[in-house]
Order: C-alpha cells, then structure tokens, then sequence
C-alpha cells in the first residue's frame, strides 16, 4: 500500500491484512551494506527475530504493538510471489515522532524547562513504557525522540508509544557519527551515538535498564526544554553540571536554560539521570516523580 521508511536494518511498509482488511506497518529485515558491516548481519538477523518474537508478547498502551513476527522462509507467507525476508507485522500509527514535537517548539520558548501538561504527560508515558520493558527485563537500548511516536487522544492531549524502528535513512556516515544520529548496529555496539550511555558505549552486551534511564534523561532534558541537542558534547555538559558545586537553577543557567519557579525536583532528577550506573535514579523513582509532579500540578484538570 505504501512506503513508509527505509532503515539502516530494514524497509518499513504501508500493507493491509488480509483477513480483517486492518492497515498494519511491516517492517522486512534487509540490513544495508552502506551502513552495516556485511559480516554482522546475522547478528543482525539474530536481534530482529528477537525483536518479533520477544515484542510480539508486550502489550501496553505506551507502546508500539507488535502483532506477529515470519521467517518467511522462501516466501511461505506470500506463498512464494513475494519478499523472502523475514518481517515483522505492527500495529500502523498515523503519528508524529517526539522529534518532529521537539523541533516544533516556538523560539522564544526554547531553553525553558517548563513543566506544560503536554509535555509532563508525555514524560510520564514514556517512563511507563520504559518500565513496563523493565518488568520483562528488556532493555531497549534506542530510546530517543525519533522511536517515540504522538497521536492525539480522545481527551485532546497526547497518546505517546515507544517503537524501535529505525525506518530513517541516514545521511553521510561519517556526519551522521558526528552529530549522534547514526544508529549504530555492529559487533560492538547497538543503539545512537548521542542518547548512549557511557556503559553501553564499552560494554553494550552487559547493560541493563540503567542505560535506558541515561537514554530517557536525554529524551526528557530535550523534551523539556523545546530543543535537540545538536550532539554527544552537549550531554557530557550535562554530565559535567551534575557534578559541578552550586544550585541547580546555577547550573542550568550555566547551560544557558532558565529554570522556572517550582521546578527544581524535576531539573535534579533530569541531572541524577546523567551520574554513573550506581548513583543513577531507578526507572521507578523516575516514574514515582513524574506521576507525583503531574498529580501535584495537573490534579483535576
């Protein structure tokens, strides 16, 4: 039915089931030689069956739904008059990413945290995808703006879903590393340059739901502030402001973002999410905050 993205692992399409003539997502591994080393994509074949099969079993409302995953050996699922590779059916979103939302931010707002319901709303989302993740003991490894997906809900807000698709495909290697925007699949490493943490930068295969905090504190610093950041320096900023003396309001000052009255337990959560593993805030200390600071501020609404 149509095209929706290609990736650096697959080619994502617009298809309609055949049974119950639903409009479904597919996503066909087909890893590209530009972007990924020849020698790797079986693993590469390894994690996308995983991600089928594994996603095929989560189910919540905050997250991209994964309905059916196929070897498709030989084309059995088009009884050999179509693709032979390997797919993975998803429920069909028509949506903006997180990123586009970002990026929509007015100037004059940019640079603010503030604290809008909009905003905190999707935070808690986000945070409770995370978590459900965490109660399988998966770790996501690529959360960021691009694999969050809004859709206006009946209520007039936002209903936010975490994906994992990589349906982008990237410009020049080199820059795309530059920047951080690369998503990176190869022996040593999985996920994008500037939302990675430290440790899954050296050790990716030994991470755990910690990794996804640092990834998720990105996600939210940008979230709140109306703006990317441009890339991986400007997290080792925030990585240098938790450990400098002085208040937060100083601190974020330093990094040109002005903080607004009141919100001074979120800015210090946000900075507890760029220390090391052992000091870093559990994904359900991250949650407890949000959910308390939304009912504190949003009650009744």
């Amino acid at each position: 039915m149509g095209k929706l993205g290609d990736g650096a692992a697959g080619l994502v399409r617009k298809a309609r089931l055949a049974d119950d003539e639903r409009t479904v997502a597919v996503k066909f591994l087909a890893p590209d030689s530009k972007y990924i080393d020849t020698a790797v994509f079986d693993d590469v074949e390894r994690r996308f069956k995983r991600e089928g099969e594994r996603g095929a079993h989560l189910r919540h409302e905050n997250l991209v739904t994964i309905l059916a995953y196929s070897d498709n050996q030989k084309g059995s699922a088009f009884k050999g008059r179509g693709p032979t590779n390997p797919f993975i059916v998803m429920e069909y979103l028509e949506a903006r990413t997180l990123e586009s939302y970002i990026l929509s931010t007015p100037t004059a707002e940019r640079g603010l945290l503030a604290l809008t319901q909009p905003r905190l709303s999707i935070a808690v989302q986000i945070a409770r995808a995370v978590q459900h993740l965490k109660s399988y003991k998966l770790v996501h490894r690529d959360v960021k703006p691009a694999n969050i997906f809004l859709r206006r809900s009946g209520s007039g807000g936002w209903n936010a879903k975490l994906g994992d698709f990589g349906v982008m495909k990237w410009g020049d290697f080199h820059a795309a590393l530059a920047t951080g925007t690369l998503t990176v699949v190869a022996q040593k490493g999985l996920g994008t340059l500037k939302y990675m943490s430290p440790e899954q930068a050296i050790r990716p295969a030994d991470v755990t739901i910690k990794s996804d905090v640092w990834s998720l504190g990105i996600t939210l610093f940008e979230l709140f502030t109306g703006q990317i950041l441009a890339s991986a320096h400007h997290v080792y900023e925030l990585q240098a402001a938790r450990r400098a003396h002085g208040t937060t309001a100083s601190r974020f000052l330093a990094l040109r973002c002005r903080l607004t009255g009141g919100d001074e337990r979120i800015a210090e959560l946000l900075l507890d999410m760029f220390l090391a593993p052992e000091g870093r805030p559990t994904i359900d200390r991250v949650c407890g905050m949000l959910d308390v600071e939304y009912e504190r501020r949003f009650q009744g609404d």
